[in-house]
This record gives structure tokens, sequence and C-alpha cells, in this order.
């Protein structure tokens, strides 16, 4: 993946933001009325998704016909995200995206299942036929058939607790950006407002595709490219991982991220540190401000709480606080 950097979004743009809804939910689920409140300046349409997905393409047609790309986001949590996906050409959110509805369903195959909120016409439930899983399984086969000219305009997001259907890694393999954050499959308030949110803004933006922006601080393997981003949008930290040795890869990070904007408009001061007399600074891995940690340094955080990871080890202010689980 492309190193991303992190900037501070317009947040003073109106557009159409499409909500679409999981399954057994509706437009009136608590994500619908917080998005809207969250988004007064914004025509937020949450509709009610049919059960059956032939339905939902015409609805997705429909949506289509009456917003345009150019000012519309389109977010959709779990069975939503699915049927996100496929509005291409438009800028979309999947939240803990379920690509797999059908097997759900053959779980509960002949049994009535409840809307969680209310819907419009007063439905409480639907029942679960073997024609209805036979059009989801169709549907799904063709998910990925026809590419995505525009993968820079999807952004996952993962919660890393999510024990529903964690769809995280066959979605991710080269599609789209993605962001893990704190918290199950549905999603709550504080995910809403310090996670969907900041994602929400930032596709406001006019030229977001040439943006910077990385979000993932999932753990990657030895020999891959630095990050920098925003730990959990509350954070405010970022990161940085080693891909060679010496001054002159910091150099590079230096003019690549030095005056970067945070979500909360921090700008990032990233320099070569002083080293102390006796350490070689083709030894050094990583740096934050005037601190260095030497091999086998893996990580680095800055501002709030942890500044540098080593090996193994955490290290605050030059003070081992505890070990961690890598």
């Amino acid at each position: 993946m492309e190193r991303k950097a992190i900037f501070k979004p317009n947040t003073e743009c109106n557009m159409n933001i499409i909500y679409l809804h999981g399954l057994s939910s509706s437009g009136q689920s608590n994500t619908a009325k917080k998005l809207r409140e969250l988004l007064p300046e914004d025509n937020v349409v949450t509709p009610d998704i049919p059960v059956s997905p032939i339905e939902t393409l015409q609805l997705l047609l429909s949506l289509a016909g009456e917003y345009r790309p150019d000012d519309t986001i389109v977010i959709g949590t779990s069975m939503g995200a699915m049927y996100a996906s496929q509005m291409k050409g438009y800028r979309r959110i999947l939240v803990n995206p379920a690509f797999h509805v059908s097997d759900l369903l053959k779980e509960n195959n002949g049994e009535r299942l409840r809307f969680f909120s209310e819907r419009e016409g007063g439905c409480e439930s639907f029942e679960v036929t073997e024609t209805l899983i036979d059009q989801f399984e169709e549907m799904e086969a063709n998910l990925f058939y026809v590419g995505d000219v525009t993968p820079e305009s999807v952004i996952g997001l993962f919660g890393d607790k999510d024990d529903v259907c964690n769809c995280q890694e066959e979605c991710c393999d080269g599609y789209f950006y993605w962001s893990s954050f704190k918290g199950g499959h549905r999603l709550t308030e504080e995910v809403i407002k310090n996670t969907l949110l900041p994602v929400i803004n930032w596709m406001k933006e006019p030229d977001y595709t040439s943006k910077r922006i990385f979000l993932s601080f999932e753990d990657i393997t030895p020999g891959d490219i630095g990050y920098i981003g925003d730990m959990n949008n509350n954070e405010n930290a970022f990161k940085i991982y080693k891909k060679g040795f010496g001054r002159k890869w910091y150099e590079e990070i230096v003019r690549e991220y030095q005056g970067t904007k945070l979500l909360d408009g921090r700008v990032v001061d990233l320099h070569f540190p002083v080293l102390p007399e006796g350490v070689n600074e083709d030894s050094v891995q990583l740096v934050y401000g005037n601190r260095y940690c030497q091999n086998p340094s893996v990580e680095i955080y800055g501002d709030n709480g942890v500044q540098v990871i080593d090996g193994k080890f955490i290290i605050n202010d030059n003070i081992l606080v505890h070990r961690t689980n890598r």
C-alpha cells in the first residue's frame, strides 16, 4: 500500500450522503439518526433496503439516477456495505462489510427474522427462504467480477472485535484504503463520531483523491514501507515503519512528512536527532523529536503517550514502561 498521510479535512462542503443499512435494520436505525445529527448541513438519505437483492439493485439504480457521483458519498454498514461496493464511480465508505450474507441466512433458513428498527409501512419481520438465499449467493459470486475503475474512492473500516462477519482480508487486497477501529460489528456512537465522521469529512474534499491519507495501524511485516497516520482519530499520533538504514532514509521521511497536518490540526515536527556519543547513526532505525532507538526497533508513535517501540519494549520518554505482544 502506498504511503499516505493525514491532513485536516474541509468540513464546510454540502454533500448528498446515502446511508445503506445492514441486514434486519432500516433507514431509521440509530446509525442513520446519528449521521443526520452529525451532518446537519448535508442531505442525508437513509432508505429502507428491500429484503430481496433484486429489488435492492433496482433501488441502487434509482439512487444513481437521482444523485450524481461528484457530490455524493455512499456509506454502507454490514450488508449495506456490500451493496455500497456496487455503486461504481461513487465515493464509498464500507463499514464492516458483509460479503457473505447468504451464509448468515442459511443459519436461519425457514425462520422469520425481526427487524431491529422501525421500517416504512410498519413491517416487523421477513422470512428467510431458499429463493432469498439463492439470490444473495448469485449476487455475492459476482461482487468483484467487474473491476472498480476508481479503487482509490473506496475506504473500508473494520472493527477489531467484529465476530459476526469479518471480511477484511479478502476485500483489502489492493482494492481500497482501509482502517481498523476499536469496536465490534455494530457501530457505537463513539465509533461513528471519532472514526466514521472524519473519513466522511475527508471525502467531502473536491480533490480528495489527490490528498494523502493513511488510516491503518495493522501489524506490518519487516521490509514494508514507512507510514504516518492518525491512530484511531483521537490519539493524535503517527507511526513510521523502517524500510532502510541511515540518515539518508530519515532525511527522505522528513521531506515527505514535515509539516503534515493531523486531523486535529496539529503539525508534524519530525527531524533527525542529535545522537549521544558512541551511537552509530546508521544503526538508528526510528526517530521522533529528539528520541531515538536502535535495532531491532519496529515502530514509533508521536505526541500522546507512547513515543517509541524498541523491539518488544515500549519506551516513553526513554523509560521502559511495559512489553508489547510483538
